[in-house]
Order: C-alpha cells, then structure tokens, then sequence
C-alpha cells in the first residue's frame, strides 16, 4: 500500500470526514469520487443538506484527487475553499467528483462538483492546498 492509498483510507475512516458519513467510492488518475448520505446529523435547521458539510466534503474530495496525481503525493493544507451553493438536497445521497487541476511543488489546486442522485448540480468548488 503506497503513501497515498494510507492517507486516503485515513481520510475517510477519521475525523470530521467519519463523522459526517463521507465514503470513498473511488480514485485515480488526479481524480476521486467521495459520497455523503443526507441524514439528520448534516442537516441544516431548515432541513436542507448543511453548507458546512457539502464545504467539508468538497475538501476530502479534492484533497484525494491531488493525492491521486502521482503515488506520494501527500494531503497536504488547505490554504483556500471556495464554495458556491447552487441547489437544495433533502434526501438521499451527494457525490462529490474532483478533478486536479494542477500539483505542483510547494501549490495544488482542484475542482469540484456534487450532484444529488438526480444529476442536478448542489454545489461548485475550488481548492487550494499548500503541498509544503
């Protein structure tokens, strides 16, 4: 098992990443694919999916995309999330798909979208790792 496969399995079996329900469904290539159940503990007191835990999940996923840019890359901090909220989930399940953009030295960046099981689009973001 490679540095990076170790980190990735950490992250979805520690932490807020547990906490939340977040599963990895897979990973390769610069990209990963991370799922999060709707239940009552990501809710929002409106009863929509909690804009805390579709930021978190977009941040597990593309943390896992830049690791699975090459077999050492490491999960690096994030130094910047941008996140764009564009529809309500109630039920069932999100996915978020992430995309590295770039890994470099000492900066990553990827992308993300979740989509509820429908296909519509919940959520848009971007992150920034310092891979110091």
């Amino acid at each position: 098992m490679t540095k990076s496969d170790k980190v990735a399995a950490r992250l979805s079996h520690t932490g807020l990443s547990k906490t939340l329900g977040e599963v990895v469904l897979g990973w390769g290539d610069g990209r990963a694919q991370v799922e999060l159940a709707v239940s009552p503990a990501v809710l929002n007191p409106v009863g929509a999916l909690h804009g805390g835990a579709l930021a978190t999940l977009i941040d597990s996923a593309g943390t896992i995309a830049i690791m699975a840019t090459h077999a050492e890359a490491a999960p690096g901090v994030s130094t910047d999330l941008n996140v764009s909220y564009l529809a309500p989930t109630r039920a069932g399940k999100v996915v978020a798909e992430a995309r590295a953009v770039k890994v470099g030295r000492t900066l990553a960046f990827a992308e993300v979208e979740v989509r509820r099981a429908d296909g519509v689009v919940v959520a848009v973001g971007r992150i920034t790792k310092y891979m110091g």
